[in-house]
């Protein structure tokens, strides 16, 4: 039976069947970036997540992921362009 486990970088809580480690710099960048909310080009948030990350970054697929499992959800308007929802 699976238990609640708290995520150590976000303190989200999930069940332990779903553990997946947030990247730390992904958890610093969000944290940092407290200037904006609503909806954001997923391709300028991921240029700034870049910038700001050094020499270790996440590919573009797990910066997506980890934001997502943090609650920022990635969409896609009509158009084809993806964005990034901050509440």
């Amino acid at each position: 039976m699976p238990s609640e486990v708290e995520c150590p970088q976000c303190h989200h809580t999930f069940d332990s069947g779903e553990v997946r480690p947030v990247d730390p710099g992904v958890v610093r960048w969000l944290t940092e970036e407290l200037t904006w909310s609503g909806q954001e080009p997923t391709e300028r948030m991921y240029a700034s997540y870049l910038y700001s990350a050094g020499d270790m970054p996440v590919s573009r697929q797990r910066f997506v992921q980890d934001l997502a499992h943090l609650g920022v959800p990635e969409t896609r308007d009509p158009d084809g362009t993806c964005f990034l929802v901050r509440k």
